[in-house]
């Protein structure tokens, strides 16, 4: 399983309409919420699949928590996603890109792409050059996996893992139970 670091609980200050709240998490989640900003927040599934998700991700949830408070939570993560209008990834990124992180991503934004080999993407369009530069390093700083940034098209970018690192990624996002239970579709067979 991934690290017990994320088991470590958190303090995170919500600015809400009504108060100011002190809300704990833990770091596991916090990794969930950011990786799931960084899927855009979509899920590209049926209505039963985006059910399940929503029912995973309560289970996360170690306390129970009202729809209104966890609106605030999404907010205030979603917050620091977003320069204006113009979203960006955050100065802290490497804090929090982690299994839990990269999986909820890979839930949201990653695909199969069908070759002899097996591949997988994610569109990186909307990340400036820097940005994609980061996010290679990342993925070879924290899990040792090669990416390649690649044009795709006229005007759009992905981030590919293939070859044998794709077999590194696996191991890392079938950690937690989310791609195998809910979206094992998007997995080759071993």
């Amino acid at each position: 399983m991934f690290n017990k670091k994320h088991k470590k609980w958190k303090k995170l200050n919500i600015k809400s309409s009504e108060t100011r709240k002190n809300i704990q998490i833990s770091q596991e989640l916090r990794d969930i919420f950011h990786g799931y900003i960084m899927s855009n927040n979509w899920m590209n599934q049926s209505t039963k699949q985006k059910r399940l998700f929503v029912k995973w991700l309560y289970e996360k949830f170690k306390i129970p928590l009202k729809i209104k408070n966890t609106q605030d939570i999404c907010e205030s993560f979603r917050s620091m996603w977003y320069n204006g209008k113009r979203k960006s990834l955050p100065s802290t990124i490497a804090c929090f890109f982690s299994i839990p992180f990269v999986t909820l991503w890979f839930a949201g934004n990653g695909t199969k792409i069908s070759t002899k080999q097996h591949s997988i993407k994610f569109e990186v369009t909307y990340w400036t050059r820097k940005e994609r530069m980061l996010l290679k390093q990342l993925f070879k700083t924290r899990f040792n996996i090669n990416v390649k940034i690649l044009r795709a098209g006229i005007s759009k970018w992905i981030l590919v893992i293939g070859g044998r690192e794709y077999s590194k990624f696996r191991t890392i996002i079938t950690q937690i139970d989310l791609i195998p239970r809910f979206f094992p579709q998007k997995l080759y067979k071993k």
